[in-house]
């Protein structure tokens, strides 16, 4: 389906030029570091605003179609040999590329919420980690526990005191406080009594909430957010 969306894509003298100007953008992105970069597509309804930012997702990504990239399917489509060069180098940028739906993934109180967009795109970005989505501060554990190497440790010794995996009971956090606290105590660096105080804490949503900018991705590898 992919491969057929991208063989039929139609890119008109408009989208040349916004093609033009994003990659353009990017390029400079690539040439020093930055997290200051953000883009905004806006366009009536049903002008395709959607459709060109899936594509754009596209062609930042790594993914092959039928042993081609994405870039590949643009020969003869962008004949602006600058504007393919800018593209290029989006395609040869190591980066993870996250597509989501913001309404689909907000809270119920996401109306209310003075922060409601940071909150989605962290649970999000915890998602695409593989760590929990709904509860921050869990997610902020597991990801430190990635860090120390102990989060295998910590899934196994989980399952086996309570025969569930993690991952299946983990958003039942409020339910599994003996089973959290022996597997932390047991396969981390915590101790029993540091174990239950970091429970105790994240219980009264005083956890921490969101991730500090370093060690989000890996050296060279970028994160993108479309």
């Amino acid at each position: 389906m992919i491969t057929t969306e991208l063989d039929e894509y139609v890119v008109t003298k408009e989208l040349n030029r916004h093609f033009d100007k994003f990659f353009e953008g990017y390029r400079k992105g690539t040439e020093r570091r930055t997290d200051k970069i953000e883009v905004w597509i806006s366009g009536f309804f049903g002008s395709g605003k959607s459709h060109f930012l899936k594509i754009l997702s596209y062609l930042l990504g790594s993914s092959v179609y039928d042993c081609k990239k994405a870039i590949d399917f643009f020969d003869g489509k962008i004949t602006d040999s600058r504007i393919m060069a800018d593209i290029q180098v989006a395609s040869d940028t190591s980066a993870d590329v996250i597509l989501f739906n913001i309404d689909a993934e907000a809270d119920s109180d996401s109306k209310t919420n003075k922060d409601p967009v940071v909150r989605v795109f962290m649970k999000v970005f915890n998602k695409m980690q593989g760590f929990c989505g709904s509860m921050p501060w869990i997610a902020d554990l597991e990801r430190q526990m990635v860090k120390d190497g102990k989060y295998d440790d910590f899934r196994a010794r989980f399952k086996e005191i309570s025969g569930i995996e993690w991952e299946n009971t983990r958003e039942d956090f409020y339910f599994e406080q003996d089973n959290i606290v022996q597997a932390l105590s047991e396969s981390t660096r915590m101790s029993a009594d540091a174990a239950l105080s970091w429970y105790n804490k994240a219980l009264r949503g005083l956890g921490t909430s969101a991730v500090g900018r370093r060690g989000l991705s890996a050296p060279g590898r970028k994160i993108l957010i479309p």
